[in-house]
Protein backbone atom coordinates (compact mmCIF):
# COMPACT_ATOMS: atom_id res chain seq x y z
CA UNK A 1 0.00 0.00 0.00
CA UNK A 2 1.47 2.90 -0.81
CA UNK A 3 0.84 6.84 1.02
CA UNK A 4 1.13 9.85 0.07
CA UNK A 5 2.48 12.44 2.07
CA UNK A 6 -0.27 14.48 3.66
CA UNK A 7 0.31 18.39 4.24
CA UNK A 8 0.51 19.08 7.90
CA UNK A 9 3.27 17.87 10.23
CA UNK A 10 4.10 15.01 8.57
CA UNK A 11 4.77 17.18 5.47
CA UNK A 12 6.98 20.07 7.34
CA UNK A 13 9.52 17.02 8.62
CA UNK A 14 10.04 15.17 5.40
CA UNK A 15 10.40 18.79 4.06
CA UNK A 16 13.12 19.56 6.44
CA UNK A 17 14.59 16.14 6.09
CA UNK A 18 14.83 16.97 2.20
CA UNK A 19 16.56 20.52 2.64
CA UNK A 20 18.35 18.69 5.74
CA UNK A 21 19.84 15.90 2.83
CA UNK A 22 20.57 19.44 0.04
CA UNK A 23 22.92 20.88 2.90
CA UNK A 24 24.78 18.02 3.11
CA UNK A 25 25.19 17.44 -0.48
CA UNK A 26 26.24 20.85 -0.87
CA UNK A 27 29.25 20.72 2.25
CA UNK A 28 30.18 17.32 0.68
CA UNK A 29 30.55 18.81 -2.52
CA UNK A 30 32.53 22.03 -1.13
CA UNK A 31 34.75 19.69 0.79
CA UNK A 32 34.92 17.54 -2.20
CA UNK A 33 36.75 20.40 -3.84
CA UNK A 34 38.35 21.86 -1.30
CA UNK A 35 39.89 18.46 -1.37
CA UNK A 36 40.51 18.07 -5.02
CA UNK A 37 42.65 22.02 -4.98
CA UNK A 38 44.63 20.43 -2.21
CA UNK A 39 45.17 16.60 -4.63
CA UNK A 40 47.05 18.03 -7.48
CA UNK A 41 49.76 20.09 -5.93
CA UNK A 42 50.71 16.82 -3.51
CA UNK A 43 51.17 14.49 -6.64
CA UNK A 44 53.21 17.22 -8.75
CA UNK A 45 55.37 17.44 -5.38
CA UNK A 46 55.48 13.36 -5.32
CA UNK A 47 56.57 13.01 -8.88
CA UNK A 48 59.07 15.74 -8.54
CA UNK A 49 60.65 14.25 -5.73
CA UNK A 50 60.79 10.86 -7.47
CA UNK A 51 61.77 12.21 -10.38
CA UNK A 52 64.55 13.64 -8.32
CA UNK A 53 65.52 10.96 -6.97
CA UNK A 54 65.54 8.80 -9.34
CA UNK A 55 68.02 11.19 -11.62
CA UNK A 56 70.06 11.75 -8.57
CA UNK A 57 70.68 7.59 -8.07
CA UNK A 58 71.17 7.08 -11.95
CA UNK A 59 73.71 9.95 -11.80
CA UNK A 60 75.56 9.24 -8.56
CA UNK A 61 75.63 5.28 -9.81
CA UNK A 62 77.50 6.36 -13.14
CA UNK A 63 79.83 8.71 -12.09
CA UNK A 64 80.84 7.54 -8.75
CA UNK A 65 82.21 4.17 -10.76
CA UNK A 66 83.23 6.64 -13.64
CA UNK A 67 85.62 8.39 -11.12
CA UNK A 68 86.48 5.68 -9.11
CA UNK A 69 88.18 4.13 -12.20
CA UNK A 70 89.83 6.99 -13.62
CA UNK A 71 91.76 7.65 -10.19
CA UNK A 72 92.93 3.66 -9.70
CA UNK A 73 93.92 3.38 -13.92
CA UNK A 74 97.32 5.10 -14.40
CA UNK A 75 97.20 8.28 -17.00
CA UNK A 76 100.21 7.72 -19.49
CA UNK A 77 99.48 3.98 -20.55
CA UNK A 78 97.30 2.57 -23.82
CA UNK A 79 94.20 1.76 -21.48
CA UNK A 80 93.94 5.29 -21.25
CA UNK A 81 94.88 6.05 -25.03
CA UNK A 82 92.56 3.89 -25.88
CA UNK A 83 89.64 4.68 -23.87
CA UNK A 84 89.78 8.65 -25.19
CA UNK A 85 90.37 7.60 -28.66
CA UNK A 86 86.88 5.84 -28.55
CA UNK A 87 85.37 8.40 -26.52
CA UNK A 88 86.23 11.14 -29.05
CA UNK A 89 85.20 8.45 -31.98
CA UNK A 90 81.60 7.66 -30.77
CA UNK A 91 81.37 11.32 -30.21
CA UNK A 92 82.35 12.25 -33.98
CA UNK A 93 79.92 9.66 -35.10
CA UNK A 94 77.25 10.94 -32.39
CA UNK A 95 77.71 14.47 -34.07
CA UNK A 96 77.43 13.26 -37.90
CA UNK A 97 74.67 11.15 -37.42
CA UNK A 98 72.67 14.23 -35.58
CA UNK A 99 73.54 16.88 -38.19
CA UNK A 100 71.39 17.13 -41.01
CA UNK A 101 71.73 17.46 -44.42
CA UNK A 102 70.63 18.83 -47.62
CA UNK A 103 69.06 16.12 -49.18
CA UNK A 104 70.35 15.12 -52.74
CA UNK A 105 67.32 15.88 -55.50
CA UNK A 106 67.20 12.66 -57.70
CA UNK A 107 68.03 13.15 -60.91
CA UNK A 108 65.47 12.93 -63.92
CA UNK A 109 66.05 10.08 -66.67
CA UNK A 110 66.57 11.82 -69.85
CA UNK A 111 64.58 9.60 -72.88
CA UNK A 112 65.58 10.06 -76.11
CA UNK A 113 63.97 9.43 -79.03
Amino acid sequence: MIRAAHPGVDGLASMSTVWAVMEAARAGAADASCAARGFLPAVSQAVGRGAHVTGFTIGYAVAFPACLVARLVPRNNAIVYGLTDGGRAGIDLARTTTQREAEPVPALAVVTA
